[in-house]
């Protein structure tokens, strides 16, 4: 099995000089358009946009030729009316055909991401609206092609890219797990191919431009919004300022929020940020710019259609109903159990964190007659670091004097496996001598335990003590088990 580019380099070596994936029928189609005398540019325009990879040559092939004045050409159809049919005649050697199939994994990959990119550039270009910004469509190209080297990705690195959203599904930072996957960030591989292709200058500037937000830049706007109600205040920073009156932060922003979208769902805890750091940029209320960003969805919907991937306005109105993993509906007339509730929950969260809480209350629902304390502890077997997550019930106090980290065998046996055990009287006390120092505090003599454990990763675990001073019975057993097991 050829082994798989890992690190900048080998990326770059690896996709600079391929040709761009272009379906055959469109080839097909702009061939002949070529040959006709009286075709002109204007019908070209409709088979030009709907093809992103082509539109991207164009571009490219616009920007080579007129080098000087590679920052006014932004829009394929502009790129396409300055080269004319000759330079549209030389496109042919720089792509490769394709037949597009639905039972190919990473062509349905391909136009997924084209089509979460249409999304982030239909937000940026309603946010630019929104602003009284002259250059709305200047944004919207901008946005669509910083994502080029993530569609070549996942088209010729289908599996890696896999890998790449599993782990920010599992809670990782999404450059932490781009950097695991492929040994370097997508945005410094992208800079490094846009250069060599000739890539509008303002594009590549939208990762690490003068004029492009760093994190800092954008937690100083997100906390000129004191209250969602109200109007933000006003960024004092010259640099911030002129950052604000730029393309580069709505594009930077409207990609990070569609994707987190994407990924996450709605639901994400990031995207109050961004509307909160849109919020100020446009200077409106967070009301407004939630709304722009919603009706924006709706406007890709309408406008750029394909059937890779429910568009985000449809999981507007229902994530449950748009996503593989919904829950089976339960009739309205029977009830509802704790453990029905807790899967339909869990079917549009996939948060660590949010599972786990989840988890927690339906443990406490399930097991409330008898009144148990819980604790949620996470472990990285990276780190070999244990620290409490979640509790319930337990002394605050107590809790904070335990030494997590000191050793423990019972930690120990929980961190790299599935594990679920009841403890009642004598195993219950020769236990307490094997948890971390001053965890045998917490727990009340002569009570019951139950440890539970579940790895999310082959870094982290999840490890569940549920304890009663009354008892648990072998239902309650049964059914933290079956919990842990849904939540993780």
């Amino acid at each position: 099995m050829k082994k798989s580019p890992f690190g900048l380099s080998e990326w770059l070596i690896n996709l600079k000089d391929r040709k761009l994936p272009v379906s055959s029928d469109s080839i097909s189609r702009l061939r002949n358009q070529i040959k006709t005398p009286d075709e002109t540019l204007d019908r070209m325009q409709r088979n030009i946009a709907s093809e992103p990879m082509l539109a991207f040559a164009i571009l490219n092939e616009a920007n080579m030729v007129v080098a000087y004045k590679r920052n006014d050409i932004k829009s394929p159809i502009h790129a396409a009316s300055m080269i004319g049919m000759n330079g549209l005649s030389k496109i042919f050697d720089k792509v490769a055909p394709y037949t597009r199939s639905r039972k190919e994994s990473h062509q349905r990959a391909y136009w997924r991401e084209v089509q979460i990119s249409y999304e982030a550039a239909s937000i940026a270009r309603r946010w630019a609206i929104e602003k009284s910004a002259s250059h709305a469509d200047d944004v919207f190209w901008i946005t669509f092609f910083r994502d080029a080297a993530r569609w070549l990705l996942w088209f010729h690195a289908h599996e890696q890219m896999e890998q790449v959203t599993e782990q920010i599904r599992r809670g990782k930072g999404q450059i932490e797990a781009e950097q695991g996957v492929l040994g370097c960030s997508i945005d410094e591989l992208s800079v490094k191919l846009y250069q060599e292709w000739k890539v509008p200058e303002i594009i590549i500037d939208s990762f690490f431009g003068e004029q492009t937000p760093t994190d800092e830049d954008l937690q100083h706007l997100a906390q000129l919004v004191h209250d969602q109600e109200q109007l933000p205040g006003f960024a004092e920073d010259k640099r911030i300022t002129i950052i604000m009156n730029g393309p580069l932060i709505l594009a930077s922003c409207a990609s990070k929020l569609a994707r987190e979208a994407n990924i996450i769902g709605w639901g994400s805890k990031n995207l109050p940020f961004y509307y909160r750091v849109m919020s100020a940029v446009i200077h409106a209320r967070m009301g407004e710019v939630v709304q722009a960003t919603h009706y924006a969805c709706v406007e890709a919907a309408n406008d750029y259609i394909n059937d890779a991937k429910y568009p985000l306005a449809c999981q507007l109105l229902s994530p449950a109903l748009f996503t593989k993993s919904q829950a089976k509906p339960v009739s309205a007339t029977k009830k509802i159990t704790p453990l029905q509730a807790l899967e339909q929950k869990l079917a549009t969260i996939t948060e660590p964190k949010a599972r786990a809480t989840l988890a927690m209350k339906a443990m406490l629902s399930l097991l409330k007659s008898s009144q148990p304390k819980i604790a949620v502890l996470r472990f990285s077997n990276n780190q070999n670091k244990l620290q409490p997550l979640l509790q319930y019930g337990f002394d605050l106090s107590l809790l904070k004097q335990i030494k997590w980290n000191s050793p423990s065998s019972v930690i120990d046996r929980l961190a790299n496996k599935r594990v679920a055990v009841q403890l009642s009287e004598a195993k219950f006390s020769n236990t307490l001598t094997q948890l971390p120092q001053g965890a045998e505090k917490i727990f009340q003599p002569n009570g019951q335990l139950i440890m539970a454990s579940s790895p999310l990763d082959a870094d982290t675990t999840h490890i569940y003590w549920i304890h009663t001073s009354t008892q648990f019975n072998e239902q309650h057993y049964e059914s933290v088990k079956r919990i842990v097991k849904l939540a993780n």
